[in-house]
Protein backbone atom coordinates (compact mmCIF):
# COMPACT_ATOMS: atom_id res chain seq x y z
CA UNK A 1 0.00 0.00 0.00
CA UNK A 2 1.37 3.38 -0.69
CA UNK A 3 0.21 7.39 0.01
CA UNK A 4 1.22 10.04 -2.18
CA UNK A 5 0.77 13.53 -0.39
CA UNK A 6 0.01 16.80 -2.53
CA UNK A 7 1.01 20.44 -1.21
CA UNK A 8 -1.44 21.76 -3.90
CA UNK A 9 -4.85 22.02 -4.33
CA UNK A 10 -6.53 18.38 -4.29
CA UNK A 11 -9.90 17.67 -5.78
CA UNK A 12 -9.99 13.57 -6.13
CA UNK A 13 -13.65 13.39 -7.34
CA UNK A 14 -12.96 15.89 -9.93
CA UNK A 15 -9.61 14.43 -10.86
CA UNK A 16 -11.65 11.16 -11.38
CA UNK A 17 -14.58 12.51 -13.22
CA UNK A 18 -11.76 13.25 -16.14
CA UNK A 19 -10.91 9.55 -15.64
CA UNK A 20 -13.85 8.48 -15.62
CA UNK A 21 -15.53 10.29 -18.98
CA UNK A 22 -11.99 10.01 -21.16
CA UNK A 23 -9.82 7.43 -19.82
CA UNK A 24 -11.91 4.20 -18.56
CA UNK A 25 -15.42 3.43 -20.29
CA UNK A 26 -16.10 0.58 -17.55
CA UNK A 27 -18.82 2.28 -15.08
CA UNK A 28 -17.56 0.24 -12.26
CA UNK A 29 -13.77 0.69 -12.30
CA UNK A 30 -14.39 4.59 -11.68
CA UNK A 31 -16.36 6.61 -9.22
CA UNK A 32 -15.74 10.04 -7.18
CA UNK A 33 -14.27 7.76 -4.27
CA UNK A 34 -11.73 4.93 -5.94
CA UNK A 35 -10.39 4.46 -9.42
CA UNK A 36 -9.03 1.27 -10.39
CA UNK A 37 -6.35 0.53 -12.81
CA UNK A 38 -4.57 -2.82 -14.40
CA UNK A 39 -1.08 -2.55 -14.48
CA UNK A 40 1.28 -4.27 -16.02
CA UNK A 41 5.17 -6.08 -15.43
CA UNK A 42 6.82 -8.82 -15.89
CA UNK A 43 4.98 -10.93 -13.66
CA UNK A 44 1.46 -10.19 -15.89
CA UNK A 45 -1.41 -8.06 -14.82
CA UNK A 46 -2.17 -6.69 -11.62
CA UNK A 47 -4.96 -4.61 -10.26
CA UNK A 48 -4.28 -1.33 -8.32
CA UNK A 49 -7.64 0.82 -6.36
CA UNK A 50 -6.48 4.67 -5.89
CA UNK A 51 -8.87 5.65 -3.36
CA UNK A 52 -8.87 9.36 -1.42
CA UNK A 53 -6.87 9.61 2.00
CA UNK A 54 -7.68 12.27 3.94
CA UNK A 55 -8.27 15.76 2.66
CA UNK A 56 -5.12 15.84 0.78
CA UNK A 57 -3.69 12.71 0.09
CA UNK A 58 -4.70 9.45 -1.89
CA UNK A 59 -3.53 5.34 -1.39
CA UNK A 60 -2.82 2.91 -3.90
CA UNK A 61 -3.78 -0.51 -3.10
CA UNK A 62 -2.77 -3.64 -5.25
CA UNK A 63 -6.01 -5.79 -5.00
CA UNK A 64 -5.10 -8.57 -7.38
CA UNK A 65 -1.60 -9.53 -8.19
CA UNK A 66 1.52 -9.61 -5.40
CA UNK A 67 3.31 -6.30 -4.19
CA UNK A 68 6.87 -6.88 -4.92
CA UNK A 69 9.41 -4.12 -5.07
CA UNK A 70 9.71 -3.80 -8.77
CA UNK A 71 5.64 -3.11 -8.83
CA UNK A 72 6.11 -0.42 -5.76
CA UNK A 73 8.20 1.41 -8.00
CA UNK A 74 6.06 1.16 -11.21
CA UNK A 75 3.32 1.94 -8.74
CA UNK A 76 4.73 5.38 -7.60
CA UNK A 77 5.82 6.16 -11.07
CA UNK A 78 1.87 5.79 -12.05
CA UNK A 79 1.08 8.07 -9.32
CA UNK A 80 2.96 10.60 -10.05
CA UNK A 81 2.86 11.02 -13.88
CA UNK A 82 -1.08 10.46 -12.87
CA UNK A 83 -1.27 13.36 -10.53
CA UNK A 84 1.08 15.86 -11.76
CA UNK A 85 3.68 18.10 -10.33
CA UNK A 86 2.75 20.30 -7.20
CA UNK A 87 4.95 23.33 -8.01
CA UNK A 88 3.74 23.39 -11.51
CA UNK A 89 0.23 23.11 -10.89
CA UNK A 90 0.70 26.24 -7.88
CA UNK A 91 2.58 28.02 -10.67
CA UNK A 92 -0.10 27.45 -13.38
CA UNK A 93 -2.85 28.86 -10.31
CA UNK A 94 -0.48 32.09 -10.11
CA UNK A 95 -0.15 32.44 -14.00
CA UNK A 96 -4.13 32.62 -14.29
CA UNK A 97 -4.80 35.43 -12.08
CA UNK A 98 -3.56 37.24 -15.20
CA UNK A 99 -6.07 36.22 -17.49
CA UNK A 100 -10.20 36.35 -16.90
CA UNK A 101 -10.49 33.22 -18.63
CA UNK A 102 -7.83 31.14 -16.95
CA UNK A 103 -9.09 32.90 -13.54
CA UNK A 104 -12.30 31.65 -14.32
CA UNK A 105 -11.64 28.10 -14.83
CA UNK A 106 -9.49 27.39 -12.03
CA UNK A 107 -11.01 29.04 -9.45
CA UNK A 108 -14.56 26.59 -10.59
CA UNK A 109 -12.12 23.13 -10.88
CA UNK A 110 -9.75 24.21 -8.52
CA UNK A 111 -8.11 20.92 -7.59
CA UNK A 112 -8.46 19.09 -11.14
CA UNK A 113 -4.93 17.27 -11.52
CA UNK A 114 -3.92 17.24 -15.32
CA UNK A 115 -4.21 13.82 -15.82
CA UNK A 116 -0.83 12.01 -16.74
CA UNK A 117 -0.31 8.84 -18.32
CA UNK A 118 2.46 6.44 -17.35
CA UNK A 119 3.17 4.56 -20.24
CA UNK A 120 4.25 5.97 -23.60
CA UNK A 121 3.16 3.21 -25.41
CA UNK A 122 -0.13 3.08 -24.11
CA UNK A 123 0.00 6.89 -25.00
CA UNK A 124 0.64 6.71 -28.65
CA UNK A 125 -1.16 3.50 -28.84
CA UNK A 126 -4.16 5.31 -27.96
CA UNK A 127 -3.51 8.23 -30.70
CA UNK A 128 -3.47 5.61 -33.07
CA UNK A 129 -6.62 4.10 -32.59
CA UNK A 130 -8.30 7.12 -31.65
CA UNK A 131 -7.72 8.59 -34.94
CA UNK A 132 -10.93 9.85 -37.12
CA UNK A 133 -13.29 7.59 -34.58
CA UNK A 134 -15.73 8.68 -32.00
CA UNK A 135 -14.24 7.99 -28.60
CA UNK A 136 -17.09 5.35 -28.01
CA UNK A 137 -15.46 3.72 -31.03
CA UNK A 138 -12.27 3.83 -29.74
CA UNK A 139 -13.00 2.88 -26.29
CA UNK A 140 -14.46 -0.29 -28.10
CA UNK A 141 -11.28 -1.22 -30.12
CA UNK A 142 -9.27 -0.80 -26.86
CA UNK A 143 -11.51 -3.26 -24.89
CA UNK A 144 -11.55 -5.66 -27.74
CA UNK A 145 -7.67 -5.58 -28.00
CA UNK A 146 -7.89 -6.05 -24.08
CA UNK A 147 -9.95 -9.09 -23.98
CA UNK A 148 -8.07 -10.81 -26.97
CA UNK A 149 -4.31 -10.06 -25.07
CA UNK A 150 -5.96 -11.04 -22.08
CA UNK A 151 -4.84 -7.97 -20.41
CA UNK A 152 -7.40 -8.55 -18.05
CA UNK A 153 -7.81 -8.65 -14.37
CA UNK A 154 -11.28 -10.14 -12.54
CA UNK A 155 -11.67 -8.38 -9.16
CA UNK A 156 -15.27 -9.08 -7.32
CA UNK A 157 -17.18 -10.64 -9.68
CA UNK A 158 -16.12 -7.94 -12.12
CA UNK A 159 -13.58 -7.74 -15.42
CA UNK A 160 -10.68 -4.60 -15.07
CA UNK A 161 -9.45 -4.19 -18.40
CA UNK A 162 -5.99 -3.00 -18.87
CA UNK A 163 -3.83 -2.65 -21.82
CA UNK A 164 -1.98 -5.06 -24.10
CA UNK A 165 1.53 -5.24 -23.91
CA UNK A 166 3.82 -4.44 -27.19
CA UNK A 167 4.71 -7.41 -26.91
CA UNK A 168 1.33 -9.41 -27.22
CA UNK A 169 -0.04 -6.90 -30.03
CA UNK A 170 3.50 -7.48 -31.98
CA UNK A 171 2.38 -11.05 -31.62
CA UNK A 172 -1.14 -10.18 -33.22
CA UNK A 173 -2.08 -11.27 -37.40
CA UNK A 174 -3.41 -8.67 -39.63
CA UNK A 175 -6.70 -10.44 -39.49
CA UNK A 176 -6.81 -10.42 -35.58
CA UNK A 177 -6.36 -7.04 -35.54
CA UNK A 178 -8.77 -6.25 -37.70
CA UNK A 179 -11.47 -8.47 -35.92
CA UNK A 180 -10.34 -5.98 -33.11
CA UNK A 181 -11.59 -3.15 -34.96
CA UNK A 182 -8.28 -1.90 -36.03
CA UNK A 183 -7.98 -0.88 -39.94
CA UNK A 184 -5.23 -2.38 -42.02
CA UNK A 185 -3.08 0.65 -41.72
CA UNK A 186 -3.56 1.55 -37.95
CA UNK A 187 -2.88 -2.02 -37.10
CA UNK A 188 0.21 -1.55 -39.06
CA UNK A 189 0.65 1.57 -37.29
CA UNK A 190 0.24 -0.37 -33.92
CA UNK A 191 2.92 -3.10 -34.77
CA UNK A 192 5.11 -0.59 -36.31
CA UNK A 193 5.60 1.17 -32.92
CA UNK A 194 5.33 -1.95 -30.86
CA UNK A 195 8.19 -3.32 -32.80
CA UNK A 196 10.06 -0.11 -32.40
CA UNK A 197 9.89 -0.64 -28.31
CA UNK A 198 10.52 -4.23 -28.38
CA UNK A 199 13.87 -3.99 -30.66
CA UNK A 200 14.62 -0.83 -28.61
CA UNK A 201 14.71 1.63 -31.42
CA UNK A 202 12.65 3.30 -28.79
CA UNK A 203 12.91 4.14 -25.27
CA UNK A 204 10.07 3.76 -22.87
CA UNK A 205 11.66 6.58 -21.30
CA UNK A 206 11.94 8.46 -23.90
CA UNK A 207 9.83 11.29 -22.34
CA UNK A 208 11.94 11.14 -18.95
CA UNK A 209 14.41 13.10 -20.86
CA UNK A 210 14.70 16.70 -20.37
CA UNK A 211 15.22 18.41 -23.91
CA UNK A 212 11.25 18.89 -25.47
CA UNK A 213 12.27 19.94 -28.64
CA UNK A 214 14.77 16.24 -29.39
CA UNK A 215 11.56 14.28 -27.61
CA UNK A 216 9.21 16.07 -30.12
CA UNK A 217 11.75 15.27 -33.24
CA UNK A 218 11.97 11.44 -32.30
CA UNK A 219 8.28 11.04 -31.91
CA UNK A 220 7.12 12.98 -34.91
CA UNK A 221 9.46 9.99 -36.86
CA UNK A 222 7.15 7.15 -36.33
CA UNK A 223 4.89 6.07 -38.62
CA UNK A 224 1.23 6.85 -37.32
CA UNK A 225 2.31 9.83 -35.16
CA UNK A 226 1.68 13.19 -36.17
CA UNK A 227 1.83 16.57 -34.46
CA UNK A 228 -1.13 16.50 -32.42
CA UNK A 229 0.08 12.53 -31.23
CA UNK A 230 3.10 14.37 -30.50
CA UNK A 231 2.03 17.62 -28.52
CA UNK A 232 -0.29 15.26 -26.46
CA UNK A 233 2.29 12.69 -25.93
CA UNK A 234 4.31 15.39 -24.24
CA UNK A 235 1.23 16.86 -22.36
CA UNK A 236 0.41 13.55 -20.76
CA UNK A 237 3.43 11.67 -20.46
CA UNK A 238 6.46 14.20 -20.26
CA UNK A 239 4.74 16.64 -18.25
CA UNK A 240 5.39 19.38 -20.86
CA UNK A 241 3.01 22.27 -19.64
CA UNK A 242 3.41 24.14 -22.27
CA UNK A 243 2.54 21.51 -25.07
CA UNK A 244 -0.73 22.60 -26.73
CA UNK A 245 -2.84 20.14 -29.59
CA UNK A 246 -4.33 22.95 -30.89
CA UNK A 247 -5.58 21.24 -34.05
CA UNK A 248 -7.87 19.28 -31.60
CA UNK A 249 -11.58 19.33 -32.11
CA UNK A 250 -12.63 19.05 -28.43
CA UNK A 251 -10.20 22.24 -27.84
CA UNK A 252 -11.51 24.40 -30.44
CA UNK A 253 -14.98 23.35 -29.72
CA UNK A 254 -14.48 24.57 -26.36
CA UNK A 255 -13.14 27.90 -27.43
CA UNK A 256 -15.66 28.11 -29.57
CA UNK A 257 -18.00 27.60 -26.49
CA UNK A 258 -16.08 30.06 -23.78
CA UNK A 259 -14.93 32.45 -26.20
CA UNK A 260 -18.63 33.09 -27.26
CA UNK A 261 -17.56 32.55 -30.71
CA UNK A 262 -20.47 30.94 -31.68
CA UNK A 263 -18.95 28.67 -34.49
CA UNK A 264 -16.13 25.78 -33.80
CA UNK A 265 -12.71 27.97 -33.74
CA UNK A 266 -10.79 27.50 -36.44
CA UNK A 267 -6.84 26.62 -36.32
CA UNK A 268 -5.46 29.93 -36.79
CA UNK A 269 -7.62 30.97 -34.21
CA UNK A 270 -7.04 28.80 -31.74
CA UNK A 271 -3.33 29.08 -31.97
CA UNK A 272 -3.66 32.92 -31.84
CA UNK A 273 -5.68 32.62 -28.09
CA UNK A 274 -3.91 29.92 -26.64
CA UNK A 275 -0.31 31.78 -27.10
CA UNK A 276 -2.26 34.01 -24.30
CA UNK A 277 -1.52 31.11 -22.23
CA UNK A 278 2.87 30.49 -22.73
CA UNK A 279 4.26 28.78 -20.35
CA UNK A 280 1.44 27.16 -19.32
CA UNK A 281 -0.92 25.93 -22.71
CA UNK A 282 -0.85 22.23 -21.69
CA UNK A 283 -2.31 22.99 -18.25
CA UNK A 284 -4.97 25.67 -19.74
CA UNK A 285 -5.77 23.17 -22.71
CA UNK A 286 -6.91 20.36 -19.78
CA UNK A 287 -9.00 22.50 -17.91
CA UNK A 288 -10.96 24.17 -21.23
CA UNK A 289 -11.65 20.48 -22.19
CA UNK A 290 -13.08 20.22 -18.49
CA UNK A 291 -15.06 22.55 -19.20
CA UNK A 292 -16.81 20.46 -22.53
CA UNK A 293 -17.18 17.29 -19.90
CA UNK A 294 -18.47 19.67 -17.29
CA UNK A 295 -21.16 20.92 -19.40
CA UNK A 296 -22.70 17.24 -20.30
CA UNK A 297 -23.32 16.75 -16.73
Amino acid sequence: MLTHEFSAPFSFSKTAKYIGRYENAQTHAVSDRQFCQVLADEDGYYLVEITPHGENAVRAEIKVGKFTSAREAQLQHYMLRTFGCDDELLRFYEFSETDRYLRKWTREYCGLRLVGMHSLWECLSWSIIGQQVSVASAFSVRSRLALYCGAVVSWQGKVYEGFPTPEAVLSMTPDELRNCGLSRQKGEYLQGLAQELCLGYLSASLLSESDPAGIRARLIQLRGIGPWSVEYAMMRVHGDPDACPFEDIGLRNAIAREYGLGRQASVEETQNITERWRPFRGYATFYIWFTLLNSTK
